[in-house]
């Protein structure tokens, strides 16, 4: 297994994001005027909006569907969204927009409900492979106006370029431009009713898109800028959050909004194993990424010290190589992370089938270490037990292997 250096045109790649972005608390209300101001009148067709299930339970989309109206909008509310989207909710999503011209479409809720609003919103306008996937190279027409609103400060999905769907126990991944919303709303307002456990899964996830696209051979200079400030804001948010501490809240949805923006770099094998993890026992995508961060570490250890060295101060450590596991291992155990696969229900023998999978069904070329099936494997054993601090081990870094 050699390492890789980072890629020398890395630097070239675009960076995306939300073309106007409005931060503040209350300010979901003002949804209505920042579309007139947009450019998206009132009479030009229809709002669609597509709320997560327990957001609109919980009356927090209120105050956004207020400001519609208040700004003269013919709102529709799409069945929502209660669980990861799937093809189908994509598809009953389309058909609540049928009857006419849709100007714009907004997602408010988690990653969940942003991901089926930026779908929703291009398979208006074009015909979407919605069970296969969706390269940045497919040619796509121009769609309605696309808003994000999140209630969770996790995906960052109100600025990335990628959105998630499950189709046949694994997940497809599409990724273009046209996903990216134009506009994002971050009110402070509405995550302070989230649970603790939602705190934690959110915020963990948001803290492994930091560190995976500071390892990824695809970060630039903008990218690491942005992911260094996310991980500076989150390392001491998240604990405080989940504690209890409202005010903690708002760091938390910057953090993750600039770990979004980060992920222009995109993300590291972690991600991949989260995958994995998931479609055997069925666990949220950030319980997911916070468990396989560690290994991630660990198995990106022989090209990335450097980085781990250089990243351990934006969050609060010592500048040793070791010290992100350590601090991440500490943080998922307070946090209610589970430490291992054993602990999670998945068995030994479905461990060839999750290295199969993240190997040939979530590539990553960006990873600084080649994703090989063997090493994988290995790891995985490790991670089954809940040896993190013994994977770390066997990824020593090799003689020069720092250079990026």
């Amino acid at each position: 297994m050699t390492p890789e250096a980072a890629s020398p045109t890395a630097a070239a790649r675009p960076f995306v994001g939300a073309a106007r972005v409005l931060a503040g608390a209350g300010t979901s209300a003002r949804i209505g005027e920042e579309l007139v101001a947009t450019g998206v009148p009132a009479e030009r067709g229809a709002v669609l909006v597509v709320v997560d299930a327990a957001v609109l339970e919980l009356g927090l989309a209120a105050p956004a569907l207020a400001g519609l109206d208040a700004a003269g909008f013919d709102v529709r509310i799409a069945p929502a969204v209660a669980r990861e989207p799937t093809p189908e909710t994509i598809t009953a999503l389309t058909a609540a927009a049928e009857g006419g011209a849709v100007a714009a479409v907004i997602g408010i809720g988690g990653g969940s409900a942003i991901d089926a609003a930026k779908l929703a919103c291009a398979s208006l306008t074009n015909s979407i492979p919605l069970t296969a996937g969706l390269a940045p190279t497919a040619a796509l027409s121009a769609t309605p106006k696309l808003l994000a609103v999140p209630t969770t400060a996790g995906t960052g999905a109100e600025v990335t370029s990628v959105a998630m769907l499950w189709h046949e126990d694994r997940k497809r991944i599409f990724v273009h431009d046209r996903l990216v919303p134009s506009h994002a709303t971050l009110d402070l307002e509405l995550l302070v009713q989230s649970p603790p456990p939602v705190t934690a899964a959110s915020g963990l996830d948001a803290i492994s898109h930091a560190v995976e696209s500071l390892l990824s051979t695809f970060r630039s200079p903008l990218s690491e800028a942005r992911s260094r400030s996310a991980l500076r804001h989150l390392s001491h948010a998240l604990p405080a959050a989940f504690a209890g501490d409202p005010t903690a809240h708002g760091e938390m949805l910057l953090g993750a909004h600039e770990g979004g923006l980060g992920l222009n770099a995109s993300v590291a094998v972690g991600h991949s194993i989260a995958y994995a993890i998931a479609g055997q026992a069925g666990l949220s995508h950030g319980v997911s990424c916070a468990m396989a961060l560690p290994y991630c570490l660990a198995y990106c250890r022989a090209a990335s010290e450097r980085q781990l060295v250089e990243m351990a101060p934006w969050a609060g450590l010592d500048p040793e190589p070791k010290a992100m596991l350590d601090w991440i291992v500490e943080l998922n155990d307070e946090l209610g992370i589970p430490g291992s696969l054993a602990e999670v229900g998945i068995v030994l023998d479905a461990i060839p089938e999750m290295a199969r999978e993240v190997v040939e069904l979530y590539p990553r070329p960006n990873n600084p270490v080649p994703v090989e099936l063997e090493t994988l494997e290995a790891l995985f054993v490790d991670f089954y037990n809940g040896h993190a601090q013994e994977a770390w081990s066997r990824h020593a870094t090799t003689a020069g292997s720092t250079a990026s």
